[in-house]
């Protein structure tokens, strides 16, 4: 009853975002509601798109992160970064990265997660929808929250009774579950649900071999690990648990997070590049844009439909006159009869439509506001800036735009750094007892070398230095 209360207040928080959240997504993908009064055409304009590459070409690189070993041992200290190296470039560091920056683009906030695994510690990017947090968590420190929900982690029944890590009784209880009536209805649901996450990871530019399918004929479950803090009576203190539990019935794990990961810190990360006090779901560039790139795509709609209907060149007829209109093929040196009389205006007229040639002006003038706002300006997107006379006006726009973007980086860098504290603990609590490593010398030959725990381990402890490359950049 705990762990549904506290999910249900977390889930309530972020509900108020969805719809928001839909709406830039959609944008994004290029999909267009319409409707039968405002926008009868299903044309967008890529506003949101192409701001979101903009700003993300900006960030788009992981950034150095350097190790010391604070006790001055550099054998220890070259090798803990040759596993840092390698763990980056195994783990696929490098696209959780930018998935993680356009979450926080288009929904204001992103959390990586950390896990242990047989070489090291892995790290994914959470889709927004799938993470909710403790209402009262201060916003600045995930580290304050009484609980943090993972939610909608799908797997087939095989896998989770094949993993050891669950309880036997809690297994039973899901073999009898999964074979009954509400059980195989739910197990289509998820699928269902499973499907729609699939599609937002793709267009975020994850493809679907990184996922597993399911076969036909595996039940899929809803998984949910619950992070939360429980009293413990002997210790007379608060305790870190995790609880896995499927379909919000069945408990599968109920352990301390001391046990499974050998640390007391939650292992996620949470960023956003316009945090607030009062709100975890802040507002990200994709809200500023979206009013906006709705009313461009309205206009640009009713433009195309005001063309076609003046392409469609419809004629009012007077009725009566013996005159009967016929439609006729359109041609070179094509006679069409005209009606009886002698005037021929006084029988057929053809309709007015007025023009909307002001509208590609006024789409101009607001998109620069959206330009302006979100810091992507049309130099930024390769565009040519109407008006610009000298390099000098040109530069200094490129500069603003710049100084936008390392605002963003800070950060951004802050998130890694403390990304890079919590995977060093992980490492340590959990360390592999060898890692086989691996480099290339100038003559291109690969030399490879076993890596053991005491190589790389330091009592003392080590500092991660963290730099992105907007901010070398500026620099230079």
């Amino acid at each position: 009853e705990k762990l549904k209360a506290e999910k249900k207040a977390a889930n309530e928080l972020q509900l108020r975002k969805h719809e928001d959240w839909n709406g830039n997504y959609e944008l994004y993908r290029n999909k267009v509601r319409t409707n039968r009064l405002t926008q009868r055409q299903a044309v967008n304009i890529p506003l949101m798109k192409e701001t979101i590459k903009t700003l993300l070409s900006k960030i788009d690189e992981a950034p150095n992160i350097d190790w010391q070993e604070l006790g001055g041992d550099e054998q220890k200290e070259l090798i803990y970064q040759e596993v840092w190296n390698d763990n980056f470039k195994q783990n696929k560091f490098e696209l959780v990265d930018i998935l993680d920056k356009k979450n926080v683009l288009l929904y204001g906030f992103s959390v990586k997660k950390l896990n242990i695994a047989d070489d090291g510690i892995t790290a994914k990017a959470l889709d927004p929808y799938d993470i909710v947090f403790d209402p009262l968590m201060e916003t600045s420190d995930i580290e304050t929250a009484r609980f943090l929900v993972h939610q909608n982690i799908f797997k087939s029944v095989r896998e989770i009774l094949a993993d050891d890590k669950y309880t036997e009784e809690g297994k039973d209880d899901l073999k009898i579950w999964a074979d009954s009536i509400p059980g195989i209805t739910q197990s289509e649901e998820n699928r269902k649900t499973w499907e729609d996450k699939m599609k937002r990871l793709k267009a975020m530019g994850i493809d679907h071999s990184d996922f597993p399918f399911f076969a036909g004929g595996d039940r899929i479950v809803n998984l949910t690990e619950h992070y939360t803090n429980v009293w413990d009576i002997q210790k007379k203190d608060w305790v870190r648990k995790v609880c896995v539990y499927a379909e919000d019935t069945i408990l599968l794990l109920d352990e301390t997070l001391d046990e499974l990961l050998g640390v007391d810190f939650w292992p996620f990360v949470l960023w956003t590049e316009d945090p607030e006090t009062s709100d975890v779901y802040s507002d990200s560039v994709a809200d500023l844009i979206r009013p906006i790139n709705k009313i461009l795509n309205v206009w640009f709609s009713q433009m195309i439909e005001n063309r076609t209907l003046k392409n469609f060149q419809m004629h009012w007829f007077l009725p009566g006159q013996n005159y009967t209109p016929q439609t006729y093929q359109p041609g070179p040196g094509v006679m069409i009869p005209a009606p009886p009389g002698d005037d021929i205006n006084k029988v057929i007229k053809p309709v007015e439509i007025q023009g909307l040639d002001d509208t590609l002006a006024a789409i101009n003038a607001i998109t620069q506001i959206a330009e302006r706002g979100s810091g992507a300006t049309a130099i930024e997107k390769g565009e040519p800036e109407k008006g610009m006379q000298t390099l000098g006006e040109v530069k200094i726009l490129v500069g603003k735009a710049m100084e936008r973007t390392v605002g963003m980086a800070k950060f951004y860098n802050m998130s890694w750094a403390e990304f890079s504290w919590k995977w060093d603990k992980l490492m340590h609590a959990n360390a592999p007892r060898f890692i086989k490593l691996s480099k290339t010398g100038q003559s291109g030959k690969v030399y490879f070398k076993r890596v053991y725990a005491g190589d790389w381990k330091s009592e003392i402890g080590y500092k991660s230095i963290v730099r992105s490359s907007s901010e070398q950049e500026q620099e230079v």
